[in-house]
């Protein structure tokens, strides 16, 4: 049985605070502001409607859904024990087949990835985790740099579309969805607001990154985005720079990114930027079948 977490008992919630609090990776990386039960047990009565939990005697899995013109993403999956993916995504299925939605896809670690090719998935591409110890430097920015905030975020949506526009696999389908990310981001209790950089001038911004935290040691860079003209100027690396010595004031420790795999340029950056990877995800899908 699936549940909207808005309609799950108090006791379904306990369960998933302790499934939830038992994995410390997944605690940082899907509810990084929590740092005990109490906290945690407040952000999840008042996570929105896409996230879902399944259940059938027990609680064996929490997740959200993310929807954009008929296709489905699965985020942020938990799974009591790795054996229920193939039984969480057919009741998942079961349930979209009631819907509009037309496919489904998750991003997950490749074992799991694997079973679900086994069942009919199909691998549409995969996602590298770059770390590395953050470090200040003396990297001066190329353009002026300024913390970008709410009236810039109109802009920044469609900088950041026609950045991904012509990828192999473009991100975002309109710049509506990646107005919706970027607010999803800078609405975020995790967002850095003073760590996030635009460079530009008389707010004609031509790259962007965007930084928020996972603990009281680590951040994350959510978005990294330039124009496809001022490409290979410098620009990211500045941004990134100036977002590590800002971090660095702050006493974190730890700089993190996910970037996909086809996109050579950003593995080339981070590379050169002396990261280094760290994990690898996958990310499948498959067409939801109707009944008739």
């Amino acid at each position: 049985m699936i549940t909207r977490i808005d309609k799950a008992s108090s006791q379904v919630l306990e369960e998933i605070a302790n499934l939830v609090l038992a994995n410390e990776q997944y605690l940082k990386e899907s509810f990084p502001a929590c740092t005990d039960k109490r906290s945690l047990l407040t952000t999840l009565r008042h996570l929105g409607q896409e996230w879902t939990v399944l259940q059938t005697n027990e609680t064996l899995a929490l997740f959200s859904l993310s929807e954009i013109q008929g296709h489905v993403s699965i985020d942020h999956l938990y799974l009591k024990t790795p054996e229920l993916i193939t039984n969480s995504i057919s009741e998942i299925s079961s349930e979209l087949q009631k819907t509009a939605m037309t496919d489904i896809s998750l991003t997950t670690e490749v074992g799991l990835a694997e079973k679900l090719v086994a069942q009919g998935f199909t691998i549409k591409g995969s996602m590298i985790n770059f770390s590395r110890q953050i470090s200040e430097t003396q990297f001066m920015p190329i353009l002026p740099l300024t913390n970008p905030n709410d009236r810039d975020l109109s802009s920044l949506a469609n900088l950041m579309y026609e950045a991904y526009a012509k990828s192999k696999r473009p991100k975002y389908v309109s710049s509506e969805d990646t107005a919706r990310k970027l607010r999803e981001i800078t609405s975020s209790r995790e967002y850095l607001a003073d760590c996030s950089f635009v460079s530009g001038l008389g707010g004609n911004y031509v790259s962007a990154c965007f930084a928020t935290s996972i603990s009281k040691t680590e951040a994350n860079i959510s978005e990294l985005f330039t124009h496809p003209l001022y490409r290979a100027r410098g620009l990211a690396t500045s941004e990134i720079a100036t977002t590590m010595n800002r971090l660095c004031k702050r006493n974190y420790s730890m700089l993190n990114v996910w970037v996909d795999e086809s996109n050579e340029m950003a593995c080339r950056l981070f590379s050169k930027l002396r990261f280094e990877q760290t994990n690898k995800k996958v990310t499948v899908s498959r067409n939801i079948e109707k009944n008739n």
